[in-house]
Formats: structure tokens, sequence, C-alpha cells
């Protein structure tokens, strides 16, 4: 009996081309930093422990409301596109969380 591998067939990823605009449909930008400057440094999502250390350093990051949101829905989306569904709901309880305070 022959053995067959399944093969995953992702879409690529779409790099942003100089002069586009940071918000174009034409590039795919969830696992790209595309300005650095106003990075958290350090988010992880790996393990459960980690995404709570990482919502630690979003809520005292000193940045904005929309920004830490930001942050927080990235990871998030990161998290459950990897299976890290643990991960993922600590996040999400962020998310809900700071949606109630403002």
């Amino acid at each position: 009996m022959k053995k067959f591998k399944q093969y995953i067939v992702e879409e690529p990823r779409i790099p942003k081309k100089p002069g586009q605009p940071d918000k174009s449909d034409k590039h795919s930008d969830l696992y790209t930093d595309e300005d650095p400057k106003g990075t958290i440094h350090g988010l992880k999502f790996a393990t459960t422990e980690d995404a709570e250390e990482s919502v630690r350093k979003i809520k005292s990051s000193g940045r904005s409301h929309a920004h830490k949101m930001q942050a927080a829905i990235a990871m998030e989306q990161r998290a459950r596109v990897m299976g890290k569904t643990e991960a993922a709901s600590v996040y999400r309880k962020f998310i809900n969380s700071i949606k109630k305070d403002k």
C-alpha cells in the first residue's frame, strides 16, 4: 500500500511594495512589523504563561487604549491561526476587559 503525504496549501505572504499605503488590501501583514517605532516588544503566544506575561506588558506599556487594543487583537489572531486556543483566549479575555473600560 502506498503512503501519501498530505500537503497544506497556504496563501503566500504578499509583502508591501515601496510606496504602497499601509492599509492597502494588496499586501498581508499579520506577521510583519511595518512601523517598528511604536511596537511593544517581547509579546508571545506559545503558552498561556507567555500570553499572560504579554498581557501584563501591554497593560503597562503606557500606550494609548487603541494601541493596546491593536496589539492584543494581533496577538490573539496570531495565536488562533497557530492553533494556540488557550493563549488566544487569554488575549480575548483581555480585549473584552478593555472594551468595557472605554
